[in-house]
């Protein structure tokens, strides 16, 4: 945990050096547009810190340039997510799923929430902002679940095939239930394959439409 008190004041010495004139916490110019979308440098600033905070990451001269890229493309991609949700009025979420996304996130970090909550405020991140930041992916999730479920085609002989390989495999499988609860698991995780892909397709093609301006 020791680097990521460090985070903060290299963040500002690399905006310093980014920008080549002051920058503030408070500066709101807006530097990319992500269709009607503003992103401003604070929004960067903060997203670079989440990134370091969220990888353990120390950020210096040798991978400021690679997070900063990296800070750029997850807003981009953020913002653009955040457009089409809001576009077809999508509210639901696994609220499961982000109680997982949280306590994972804090884990990482050898922390519980309220841990991760105050390491957040010392660099002075919201918390909330995190759970914002997550629920975008899991709305999108259900979006695209929503609008693709009916085209999710699985080959059966493909998931025999692997299911009995993993039987071969394993010593211990000898029970009805433990034969269809590896079934299961095969098939939800050749589901979620067919889900990232079609998540993936909707994404570049919606990429491709919005218009993103670097000012």
């Amino acid at each position: 945990m020791k680097s990521n008190f460090k985070i903060f004041f290299l963040v500002i010495i690399f905006f310093l050096s980014f920008t080549g004139k002051s920058f503030t916490q408070t500066d709101n110019s807006i530097i990319i547009t992500v269709g009607n979308i503003p992103i401003t440098k604070l929004d960067l600033l903060n997203e670079i810190k989440l990134i370091a905070i969220l990888s353990n990451t120390e950020i210096n001269q040798s991978n400021k340039e690679q997070i900063k890229s990296l800070a750029i493309k997850s807003l981009i991609k953020r913002n653009i997510k955040k457009g089409e949700i809001k576009k077809k009025n999508i509210e639901k979420y696994n609220n499961r799923q982000l109680d997982v996304m949280l306590n994972s996130a804090s884990k990482k970090l050898g922390l519980d929430k309220t841990g991760l909550k105050n390491l957040l405020a010392s660099h002075n991140l919201s918390y909330d902002g995190l759970i914002n930041r997550f629920k975008v992916d899991l709305k999108w999730n259900y979006m695209i679940f929503q609008m693709y479920k009916n085209k999710i085609s699985l080959n059966t002989i493909e998931i025999e095939n692997k299911m009995n390989a993993f039987i071969a495999s394993s010593k211990n499988v000898n029970k009805q239930d433990d034969i269809k609860s590896i079934k299961d698991k095969i098939v939800n995780e050749e589901k979620e394959k067919k889900l990232i892909m079609f998540s993936n397709l909707h994404y570049s093609n919606l990429e491709r439409s919005v218009q993103i301006k670097f000012l």
